[in-house]
């Protein structure tokens, strides 16, 4: 007899990929113990409620409900995250009238992933990995999967925290965890400068204004507005470049092939869609094609108010720009991580490795170098491409992952000059001798001197802000370094660096004394990537300079607990082979328990 799924009733087994909800009851033998019919009344009364009427507002189904816990399953992610939400609202209103003793309270873990269902049960892997999250969550808490929180937009859908890599019982690899919770404030508007002209190698997207459905002329006034909003919001992408909506408004009616279209419009990605207006609102289906293979990557429905989409305060383009780079840069890296290299395009590898950095996962990271120099191979004059690389040796630096800093102050050296050499008004080869200056030779004149050209060159360019907050910040500037940071900031809605940014806010703070600036900059940066080491060693020292000790210790032992090899070193911009383990800033993080 065969084993495995071979040996099914495959009529009666489905494969689908689910978003799938684990909620636990929190003490829940305690709670059977001590009150136990009242318990058993008020669990099955809210499984009722969620069956009967909480799953249908969110396009889910329970597959389960057991004694202490529910198993849901939703057709995505973000649905997944709202039920879980209002599950959350639900036993907390259930709680007002009761004493503590009393409370039924959940832990919820969600995950998108393959799942096999049959007419009473879920199986696989992903099943069990949401029940893993679950049980690492607070109580009346929620964590979720990468797979997940790619699906959401901070602010937007909730407010995500990220928990870093986390070990899970009878998982052999960590997993990258994420706490979310409702969201405190609107997502403000996003700001609508664009960035100077794109570099060869990024993936080029089309978006063709959308199509009323029913064609009506009167509504085309708004299938343009809709196109040219997400056109602008694309354009601030550092890793995208995007075609006017004068070339792409051409082929809205041509009814064209994706090989026609790949032909006219020499695109990587093309965003199309229809439109329905009915009253005062607009439904939006979007579908996102990959033109190199011919295949649909994303379709995606957004509902709208249209006078707030004129006025430009509707969250439709927020929320379609975030899911539409998601997938780009999504679809990218997969291909980098499980294709030969030669097969790939050089987009791809580009875009690939940019992702590959950000995710600051040592296996990562290691692999990003070896696909940036596979690029620079195939293309020997681009310098973004060395840019990059003399990136990739700072960050390994302040990562503390490097045995030997001054090979990597080399490595960011020769790379940045290299950028310069190829292109001097390329503004990322400026920034990359910029930094390179500082690191390599302390010569912060000269950092400054890059830093200034590079934003002469590009005015709205994030990472320039950034570089600028550094350099005056060594000049003893601090109140102006952070001003630049902000502005970094406030230009930088949709940079995949954004975490870097706060980061530099924070260290700006801290210098000039801010404590409390500092701690709310590092603490944000930390919610977006808790893996980048400099905003643990902001948050320390800001903490221990505050005269907070205690919560200094705790940060640091919470440092070590997510990057183990970290230690005091790391700002860049201490002089080259200099510990400066006796600025206030070090002997603040030595004090608090951060290693040498």
């Amino acid at each position: 007899m065969n084993s495995g799924i071979e040996s099914w009733d495959t009529a009666l087994v489905r494969r689908q990929r689910r978003a799938i909800v684990f909620a636990d009851l929190v003490e829940s033998v305690r709670l059977m113990q001590d009150h136990e019919a009242d318990a058993i009344d008020r669990w099955r009364r809210f499984a009722a409620q969620v069956r009967e009427h909480m799953v249908l507002a969110w396009g889910a189904r329970v597959v389960r409900t057991a004694g202490d816990g529910l198993l849901i399953e939703c057709e995505a992610g973000a649905g997944a995250v709202g039920l879980a939400l209002a599950l959350h609202d639900s036993l907390s209103d259930g709680n007002k009238t009761r004493p503590i003793d009393e409370a039924m309270v959940l832990r919820i873990g969600i995950h998108v992933c393959e799942v096999l269902f049959d007419e009473y049960e879920a199986y696989g892997a992903g099943v069990n990995l949401s029940a893993r999250l679950a049980a690492i969550a607070q109580p009346g808490g929620t964590v979720v999967s990468t797979e997940v929180r790619d699906e959401l937009v901070d602010g937007v859908h909730c407010r995500i925290s990220d928990l870093g890599l986390r070990y899970l019982k009878h998982i052999t690899e960590p997993v990258r965890a994420f706490a979310v919770q409702p969201a405190t404030m609107h997502a403000q508007p996003l700001a609508r400068t664009l960035l100077p002209a794109a570099q060869d190698l990024r993936p080029t997207i089309a978006v063709i204004p959308f199509q009323s459905v029913p064609a009506d002329p009167t509504h085309d006034a708004l299938g343009h507005a809709m196109a040219d909003e997400i056109i602008a919001t694309l354009a601030r992408h550092p890793g995208l470049r995007v075609l006017s909506r004068l070339t792409t408004a051409t082929v809205r009616d041509a009814n064209l092939s994706i090989d026609r279209l790949r032909e006219l419009l020499g695109a990587s990605f093309v965003l199309s869609g229809r439109f329905y207006v009915r009253g005062e609102r607009v439904r939006l289906s979007a579908e996102l094609s990959e033109l190199r293979e011919g295949q649909v990557v994303w379709t995606g429905a957004h509902h709208a108010d249209i006078g707030a989409i004129f006025e430009g305060q509707d969250e439709l383009v927020p929320q379609l720009v975030h899911e539409v780079t998601r997938q780009v840069l999504a679809h990218e890296l997969v291909r980098v991580r499980s294709l030969p290299m030669e097969s790939l395009a050089s987009y791809t590898l580009f875009l690939g490795a940019s992702g590959l950095i950000n995710s600051l996962v040592p296996t990562d990271f290691a692999h990003a170098r070896t696909v940036l120099e596979h690029l620079v191979d195939r293309h020997p004059r681009q310098a973004s491409l060395s840019a990059m690389l003399s990136h990739w040796h700072v960050m390994k630096m302040l990562q503390g992952w490097s045995e030997s800093p001054e090979r990597e102050r080399e490595g960011a050296w020769s790379h940045a000059q290299r950028a310069v050499e190829l292109d001097p008004q390329l503004p990322e080869a400026l920034l990359a001798d910029s930094t390179a200056q500082i690191v390599h030779r302390g010569d912060f004149a000269a950092a400054e001197r890059s830093c200034l050209l590079a934003l002469e060159i590009s005015p709205q360019h994030p990472m320039g802000w950034a570089q600028r907050s550094e350099t005056q910040r060594a000049a003893g500037d601090p109140v102006g370094a952070l001003q630049s940071a902000l502005r970094a900031l406030a230009l930088s809605p949709l940079d995949p660096q954004r975490y870097v940014f706060e980061s530099f806010a924070a260290s700006a703070a801290l210098e000039a004394l801010q404590f409390d600036v500092a701690q709310r900059h590092a603490r944000a940066a930390l919610r977006h990537h808790v893996l980048h080491a400099p905003p643990h060693r902001a948050l320390i020292c800001a903490l221990a300079m505050d005269g907070q000790a205690d919560a200094a210790a705790d940060a640091a032992q919470d440092a070590l607990r997510h990057l183990p090899q970290m230690t005091v070193g790391g700002r860049i911009t201490s002089k080259p082979g200099a510990a400066s383990y006796d600025s206030p800033f070090a002997r603040a993080m030595l004090s608090a328990g951060l290693p040498r």
